[in-house]
């Protein structure tokens, strides 16, 4: 897919490609062949274009720091994302991003200005995890369930497009932060440079976003998202809630039956998080971690349950050497289980997810103690 942009002074060739397509690196080729502009503008980040050349921060990671510095989330995402361009470039015989990195290779063998013009993959991430409403992560856990059907993917678009596509009827966040802002945060890039003919090469779906930014440019302000602000008054707010029931009870009940909800609140929080470590297939060590911090951390939402059980996990369950350079080669979420690396990503999801809906149930049979 092409499009001409004319701003006047300047012109823009927009290159809409398919990450994982043998025609969009014969295009991009191309293009840039005939154009001979003065800048390539690419959607990539430093990280990104390291990784397409082949280096991966897998290999030296400490996974003990990373979490404890609360960096799991973020390698989970990171590690999800992995493993579907695999699958979707197994299937068309191509590497995801080749014809991202032949734009590079390209102009740097013609001396052409390289802009890696996308956000840090990492910030992407961070932002789009932060703003997911509970509801919106509780969904995407519960997909990666053992035997859940893996979805049938059309390759059309960009590898992070096609993902949202995928997802953001039921996750519009996704949509805003990895579609509709990236659009403008790459027009605004490519716009800071001098140049009178440009080539920018990215995703199919970006190209209409995008060429809207180039025609009416606008600073791109970072704005919360409202998922964010709900989920932090519900994190905030179900300490005090459950505190609350618990007084009540040993107002009306007395003794009894602030004991009974008690049990209610522990046993709950304690099973679902064991049975999420379990799932995961991680060291019983790890099993009653999970089931002994659950109760405290449910209490606060300065900490999860699944960060301590991952954290757990990797302090006295490391991976090796193997491991870390193998985990780059996983094509399948089901063979996350075969890797020490992803039994401790497994280990934070599944435990966050089953402490979180123990919170709510017991909550729930809590409060339903006032009426039996």
């Amino acid at each position: 897919m092409r499009r001409d942009v004319d701003l006047g002074d300047k012109k823009v060739v927009i290159i809409g490609t398919e990450h994982v397509s043998k025609d969009s690196v014969e295009e991009v080729e191309r293009t840039l062949e005939e154009e001979r502009p003065d800048i390539v503008g690419v959607e990539l980040d430093e990280d990104r274009l390291a990784a397409l050349r082949g280096s991966s921060h897998w290999k030296e990671l400490d996974v003990v720091e990373a979490i404890k510095n609360g960096q799991g989330y973020l390698l989970a995402a990171n590690l999800f994302l992995s493993i579907y361009q695999k699958k979707l470039g197994l299937e068309t015989g191509v590497k995801p991003g080749t014809e991202l990195l032949k734009a590079v290779e390209v102009a740097e063998e013609k001396n052409i200005q390289v802009d890696l013009v996308d956000r840090n993959i990492n910030d992407t991430f961070r932002r789009a995890y932060n703003n997911l409403s509970f509801w919106e992560k509780l969904k995407i856990g519960v997909s990666l369930l053992p035997g859940g059907e893996e979805p049938e993917i059309e390759l059309e678009e960009d590898i992070l497009d096609e993902l949202v596509k995928e997802l953001e009827t039921e996750f519009p966040t996704i949509g805003t932060v990895f579609l509709e802002e990236r659009n403008h945060i790459m027009a605004e890039k490519l716009l800071e440079n001098d140049f009178e003919k440009a080539v920018l090469v990215v995703g199919a779906a970006h190209v209409k976003g995008i060429e809207q930014h180039l025609k009416n440019p606008v600073k791109y302000e970072e704005k919360d998202i409202k998922p964010t602000k709900i989920f932090s008054y519900i994190a905030y707010g179900f300490p005090a809630l459950i505190l609350g029931l618990m007084a009540l009870g040993l107002a009306t009940g007395g003794m009894s039956q602030l004991i009974e909800m008690g049990a209610i609140w522990i046993s709950l929080n304690a099973l679902l998080a064991g049975l999420g470590a379990i799932i995961a297939r991680s060291h019983i060590k790890t099993w009653a971690a999970s089931a002994l911090v659950s109760p405290v951390t449910s209490m606060t939402p300065v900490i999860g349950a699944g960060i301590v059980a991952a954290y757990v996990e990797a302090k006295y369950h490391p991976p090796t050497v193997e491991e870390l350079e193998n985990i780059t080669e996983i094509t399948s979420y089901k063979e996350l289980w075969n890797n020490q690396v992803g039994i401790i990503i497994l280990t934070l999801v599944f435990v966050s997810i089953l402490g979180a809906a123990a919170t709510f149930i017991a909550a729930g049979l809590m409060a339903l103690t006032f009426i039996l």
